[in-house]
């Protein structure tokens, strides 16, 4: 199960009920929230869903806030690499949830390398940081996790839906308690999670880089009709979106058999 963007309270309290039903029917459901609330600072739903969240948090699997949605979360700002560490571990403390994965984080190139990410995937000027984290203690137990994180370059464009993509390849591609133990997500040095989030990741950056062409050919080489600006009007916004509309469609390849050019390291 997958939920994402619900703006009102009526209708959230209806998928916190649906979610308690189907769990007493298969307790090994996989429910993966996307606690979407807001970005950039800025809540763009009723602030009454913020605490019918907090309360879905524990029924979920595994949550996949962005960094904004993390703080109202954790009620900790994300300014460096300690305070990534300590929303996290509040995620789990708080909400006893098993995995978590802040899609997309901004630090500065030095909090990336206080985090353990190596000069050689530093690859721009400008990076996101992927956090993600396991529990490993026993219900009950004080709290243990294994952590990641994924750097991957941040595009100057602004395009619509990516974290939605990006939840639901989470989903996709979830790690089965079934699996092999010679599965690829077994063998991974991190953690099952881990392996997950680079093949989402690399899903995504390949529906970008079709979709980055596609507008550039729409915009006859001119990267900066397709960049968000200040003071544009309504009708140039939606010019610009439909421009930048993800391919998704174009690309299947990307999405089935990604490349992982963004590997995971450990927290």
């Amino acid at each position: 199960m997958l939920t994402g963007y619900v703006p009102g309270a009526e209708a959230l309290s209806v998928v916190a009920r649906l979610v308690d039903r189907l769990k007493s029917i298969n307790p090994n459901l996989v429910y993966v929230l996307d606690p979407v609330m807001g970005d950039d600072g800025r809540i763009y739903v009723s602030e009454s869903v913020i605490p019918i969240y907090k309360a879905l948090m524990p029924k979920a699997t595994c949550a996949t806030p962005n960094c904004f949605e993390a703080e109202l979360l954790t009620d900790v700002k994300i300014l460096d690499a300690a305070s990534l560490r300590l929303a996290l571990r509040v995620l789990h403390e708080r909400y006893n949830i098993p995995n978590v994965v802040i899609s997309a984080v901004s630090l500065p190139t030095d909090q990336l390398r206080a985090l353990g990410v190596p000069d050689a995937h530093l690859t721009s000027s400008r990076m996101l940081f992927c956090a993600g984290s396991s529990l490993i203690s026993a219900p009950g137990a004080p709290v243990e996790s294994t952590s990641f994180g994924i750097a991957f370059p941040e595009l100057v464009e602004h395009y619509e839906g990516v974290g939605d993509v990006f939840s639901s390849l989470m989903l996709a591609r979830f790690p089965s308690a079934t699996a092999p133990a010679d599965a690829p997500e077994r063998l991974h040095a991190i953690s099952p999670l881990a392996y997950t989030a680079e093949l989402a990741i690399g899903s995504l950056q390949g529906v970008l880089a079709h979709t980055r062409r596609y507008a550039l050919q729409l915009a006859k080489g001119s990267p900066a009709s397709i960049v968000p600006r200040e003071g544009e009007t309504a009708e140039e916004r939606v010019r610009r979106l439909r421009m930048v509309e993800l391919r998704l469609v174009q690309s299947q390849k990307e999405l089935l058999e990604p490349d992982i050019n963004y590997i995971a390291v450990q927290l």
